[in-house]
């Protein structure tokens, strides 16, 4: 009866245990423990939203909905309050936008709030957070509708406009070689020109005669001939005379010829013609200009953000988004299963890490990351980065060969491995220790995954603030740690 009792007892006890640590474990994966800041929203569309949603700031589950307030009339809106966690409270601001999200097309619904700016303060606890409204699938589907039917009328309208542009040049050019054909076939004073070899004989007999004449001056013959026998006056003389019988001669045969082209090309009107030709020119010209008025217009009106601020590509951009926080959400009760404590060991002795739920003062105690064992280049935030001029933080050309340097270092192995970047920022605020450390280690990651094609399940990051962990030989730290953990080499 003894051994009974003393078995029921275990029993009991061990369910106890069992119990409270589920509702330890439940607790902490619903940061039930953990302190929170409460915050206000206001929406005109919910999209689904229900009490108890998941609140998410920067991508990073931070809270839940806590309550939502029906509005009285259709001019009020809904009003939601949610609560967010106090290690994230320094990535909320006052231009800091809450939406509306799905995760996938018919997944759960959630709140996300969006990082504010390193120049905006701190919101306030109980504050009103601005907000966006959700953009609805059905929507966006109208509006891509319409934007195609609007395209392909425009582009009808606009080739039935060249097809009459393209009609009036070819008439032009048609215009044009009729005056061509009647000048080689001789038509007209111009095609006499080029074709009558009686005038052209008789232009040669009369320069031939000019030249008798000026051969007889140049002999002595005649009253001419004899004022001409002083070499030196004649020779002025008979330059004189012989410059300006060529000049009139040429310019009243350019005279006559003149007035003969002109006459020709009067009776056969082409002035008007030429003028009904540049008319169609400037009227196709015309048409195309119109056409293409109208054709960036519609770009524009593409390019235009809708009733909610947002353009076309950037509600594309966050359905893409969406979709990609459904597709990692497929994988979460796994990862669950990998963070249990009963086969926690397990999975980090087959080289299995994650730590996008884990806070920094739990991975500064994780012997698999702060061991002195690993793999750590510690890189200075002054030779790693530089000022953009929006003022903003980016990778300097000499950051950029140190990160490849430092990952290329241990060869194959080390790309083909997890890799830890731990974020740090040497300002004095808490705040802004957060949010710098968190983007210093968010653009190494980038770098590293397009630079290197590393798997995104590979690389993961952690805001250290200012404080890396005990025992590594660096009390503080300004800047970023590369880590390759030892059990993955």
């Amino acid at each position: 009866m003894k051994n009974k009792n003393v078995i029921v007892g275990l029993f009991v006890v061990g369910g106890l245990a069992l119990f409270t640590a589920g509702m330890f474990v439940i607790g902490d994966r619903r940061q039930a423990f953990s302190r929170h800041v409460e915050y206000y929203a206001e929406f005109v569309n919910l999209a689904g939203l229900t009490n108890g949603a998941k609140v998410r700031v920067a991508g990073m589950d931070a809270g839940q909905v806590l309550a939502i307030r029906v509005p009285d009339s259709p001019l009020s809106r809904f009003r939601v309050t949610l609560k967010v966690d106090e290690k994230l409270r320094g990535l909320v601001r006052t231009d800091s936008v809450a939406t509306i999200g799905t995760e996938g097309v018919v997944g759960d619904t959630f709140l996300s709030v969006r990082a504010g700016s390193r120049y905006a303060p701190a919101a306030a606890p109980l504050g009103t957070l601005r907000s966006k409204e959700p953009m609805e699938l059905s929507d966006l589907l109208d509006q891509g509708t319409g934007l195609l039917s609007d395209v392909d009328g425009t582009i009808k309208q606009l080739g039935g406009k060249i097809d009459g542009a393209l009609t009036g040049v070819t008439a032009t050019v048609s215009n044009v070689n009729d005056v061509v054909v009647g000048l080689k076939d001789g038509r007209g004073t111009a095609g006499m020109l080029l074709r009558d070899q009686a005038l052209a004989g008789q232009i040669r007999q009369a320069m031939s005669n000019v030249n008798d004449v000026t051969v007889g001056l140049k002999d002595g013959r005649g009253a001419a001939g004899m004022l001409l026998r002083d070499e030196a006056l004649a020779r002025q003389i008979r330059q004189a005379v012989t410059h300006a019988e060529t000049a009139t001669s040429d310019l009243g045969h350019a005279a006559g010829q003149a007035d003969k082209l002109i006459s020709d090309l009067q009776k056969r009107q082409v002035p008007k013609k030429l003028d009904e030709t540049i008319d169609k020119v400037k009227g196709a010209a015309s048409n195309i200009e119109e056409g293409t008025r109208q054709l960036k217009q519609i770009i524009a009106e593409v390019a235009m953000p809708d009733g909610q601020g947002m353009s076309a590509g950037a509600n594309i951009r966050e359905s893409l988004a969406n979709a990609n926080v459904a597709t990692a959400n497929i994988a979460e009760d796994t990862e669950a299963l990998k963070h249990n404590f009963l086969f926690r060991g397990f999975f980090r002795r087959r080289g299995y890490f994650n730590i996008t739920r884990m806070s920094p003062e739990k991975y500064r105690r994780d012997r698999v990351f702060s061991s002195p064992r690993n793999y750590r280049a510690w890189l200075a935030g002054s030779e790693l980065f530089q000022k953009a001029e929006n003022g903003q933080e980016e990778l300097s050309q000499q950051g950029k060969g140190m990160l490849n340097a430092a990952l290329t270092q241990y060869g194959d192995t080390a790309v083909e491995s997890p890799v830890v970047i731990e974020g740090y920022w040497g300002g004095d605020n808490p705040a802004d220790q957060l949010a710098f450390s968190r983007n210093r280690a968010i653009l190494v990651r980038e770098y590293l995954q397009s630079h290197f094609q590393l798997e995104p399940g590979n690389l993961g990051i952690v805001s250290m603030r200012n404080l890396p962990p005990a025992e590594l030989g660096h009390s503080k730290w300004d800047g970023i740690c590369i880590v390759i953990p030892k059990l993955a080499l």
